[in-house]
């Protein structure tokens, strides 16, 4: 049994944008006060979030910039995907899921450097807590993302205990 990927790209057959929110209950006319941030791309398996993808463009990247979309996905509660049509689609957030955040290749040194920030943003952000969306994130370059993807991909497989056909 293999799951049954939806896969979002905001600016991508159709997708105006992916907002996320800090509530699941959201009040017409208060809606930019819990909105907290735009993401890249989302990988659901139906109703589900299993995987989040933020694309850094800029180089060389600061390690600011690199943690930045860890708490914002933390916090969100729940994601609308607006459609250039007009149309949306709301899922709220009940499972936690991991995240990869992808910067351009850079100098070895900016390498070393990402190796010890994931390893000390892991113990910074308590992905445990009942306050986050995430059970994992990892910090990767674009020449390495293949391979994050699937060690991340395995980890999703494994958590519901389904294996590749």
């Amino acid at each position: 049994m293999n799951l049954e990927y939806e896969i979002y790209v905001k600016g991508k057959n159709g997708i105006n944008n992916i907002v996320f929110f800090n509530e699941p209950e959201l009040y017409p006319g208060e809606k930019s006060r819990f909105r907290i941030g735009n993401g890249s791309i989302m990988i659901f398996d139906g109703q589900k979030p299993i995987l989040a993808i933020e694309v850094i463009p800029h180089k060389p990247t600061p390690p600011k910039d690199m943690a930045g979309p860890i708490p914002v996905y933390m916090v969100s509660r729940k994601i609308i995907l607006n459609y250039n049509n007009g149309n949306s689609k709301e899922y709220e957030l009940l499972d936690k899921f991991p995240l990869i955040i992808v910067v351009p290749d850079q100098s070895k040194t900016k390498r070393k450097q990402i190796n010890d920030l994931n390893e000390k943003f892991k113990g910074i952000f308590n992905l445990s807590t009942e306050y986050s969306a995430l059970n994992d994130f990892m910090i990767c370059f674009d020449s390495d993302f293949n391979v994050v993807i699937k060690k991340m991909l395995d980890k999703v497989n494994e958590k519901y205990k389904l294996k590749d056909e």
